[in-house]
């Protein structure tokens, strides 16, 4: 994704205006990728759809988090393979903070959940037309009442927590969706929907947010990765492992492949086959939630590698 060279660059201060616009365009196909809200830009600007002044915005403020909260004090540590990896997991872990802080202060709003609703609509069920109006038909639906109302439906169902820990909201408005559907029993209109739904989202919580569990909530979780690395070195050789560390995992100036070719008698291209088979298996195998949190990985992965090795 991110070219390591320019990170470089960013590092030692000697970014070019090529790199960052190498930089912005990769956070740009990031945002597109996984479809991040433009909310998580702290910006006045109101329009929901990302321009090019957003990405550069976004961007910027990325930079500044990573200076503002020290995340490069271990990137030294950092194998340069990985640098792109690891910046990549920054990013990610800058967009995951700004979404809880949007989230700790507002929750969903009505406009959010009435999005949700009608791409839940548009993917998952046929839309009717009546009387100028659309309506959806529940799976298990058996009447052909149309209705316009759902007050009296969801009078006596469950409501449905939202706190500062959810992370996503469209499972829990589709859910409520369905528990909705099949209690209307019929063809329901699709805005009256949308109102149903958000009266059932629960989020008093976000009105006594408690600091110190939060905080226990954090720490509480324990960050394994013994079945994850199980997967990555299934099948690997003491020899391959030796070529691993010495080629992703070294501390002084990189082995190249063609050093390793003379020094394990294997031929260089099945080496450099071998490495990123290796690469791709990490990548795919482990996502980790932040940049702390995939070092720790990187340094357990290396520790099971040394042990493999021997």
């Amino acid at each position: 994704m991110f070219k390591e060279e320019y990170i470089l660059d960013l590092l030692s201060g000697r970014l070019t205006q090529k790199g960052y616009a190498s930089i912005v365009s990769s956070i740009a196909t990031m945002v597109r990728r996984y479809q991040w809200q433009k909310s998580i830009v702290v910006s006045n600007n109101s329009n929901l759809n990302w321009s090019k002044d957003d990405y550069l915005e976004l961007s910027q403020q990325f930079f500044e988090w990573i200076i503002s909260n020290d995340k490069l004090k271990y990137i030294d540590k950092v194998p340069y393979d990985y640098l792109s990896y690891y910046f990549t997991q920054m990013l990610v872990s800058f967009v995951s903070n700004r979404i809880k802080e949007e989230q700790q202060e507002n929750g969903i709003s009505f406009q959010k959940c009435k999005d949700l609703v009608l791409t839940i609509c548009k993917e998952d069920y046929v839309v009717t037309s009546h009387l100028g109006q659309d309506y959806i038909l529940g799976n298990d639906a058996s009447n052909d009442k149309w209705i316009a109302n759902l007050d009296d439906v969801i009078r006596y169902m469950v409501h449905y927590p939202i706190t500062e820990h959810t992370k996503q909201f469209k499972p829990i408005v589709k859910l409520a969706m369905e528990d909705i559907l099949v209690s209307a029993d019929g063809y329901v209109l699709i805005d009256s929907i949308a109102d149903a739904v958000f009266n059932l989202l629960d989020q008093t919580s976000f009105s006594n947010i408690d600091t110190e569990s939060e905080i226990g909530f954090v720490y509480q979780q324990d960050l394994k990765y013994d079945s994850e690395i199980k997967e990555i070195l299934h099948g690997v050789s003491s020899v391959e492992a030796r070529i691993y560390l010495e080629y992703i995992f070294q501390d002084g100036g990189q082995v190249s492949l063609s050093e390793l070719s003379d020094r394990y008698n294997i031929p260089k291209s099945t080496i450099h086959n071998k490495i990123d088979e290796f690469k791709k298996k990490i990548s795919t195998t482990y996502i980790p939630e932040n940049e702390n949190d995939g070092i720790a990985f990187l340094k357990n992965l290396a520790n099971s590698l040394d042990e493999l090795s021997k």
